[in-house]
């Protein structure tokens, strides 16, 4: 589960081990902070990061892949799911924002050896 403002742009150098987006990211954070590699990646910081606003509904986002050319994003809160769609790999159809489907596009490179 990655943070909804999160952005990965690059692989971390020291990337490895089990992570929410298949490996660690750097990136950016849509609200102008800069990205802590723990929180960013793994979510849940709405009482942590400075930079995460506290009336947003979704701290978290998840990924699974549903199947050929389907990938299933669950936004979360408090570690219980809030909203969901499906984004179609082939097409980027789907995503709720930009974010999410960078997010998606990591996951599914990472995870399942697809192209979005």
């Amino acid at each position: 589960m990655a943070c909804p403002y999160f952005r990965p742009l690059r692989e971390a150098e020291w990337s490895e081990g089990r992570a929410p987006l298949g490996g660690i990211f750097e990136g950016e954070c849509a609200r102008g902070g800069v990205c802590d590699a723990r929180l960013c990646n793994f979510g849940y910081a709405r009482s942590v990061c400075a930079h995460f606003p506290g009336e947003e509904e979704a701290d978290a986002v998840r990924f699974s892949i549903a199947g050929e050319g389907r990938l299933i994003w669950i936004l979360e809160k408090d570690h219980a799911p809030l909203k969901h769609g499906v984004i179609e790999i082939a097409n980027l159809g789907g995503a709720p924002n930009e974010r999410i489907t960078a997010q998606a596009e990591v996951y599914v490179k990472r995870m399942g050896g697809h192209k979005l």
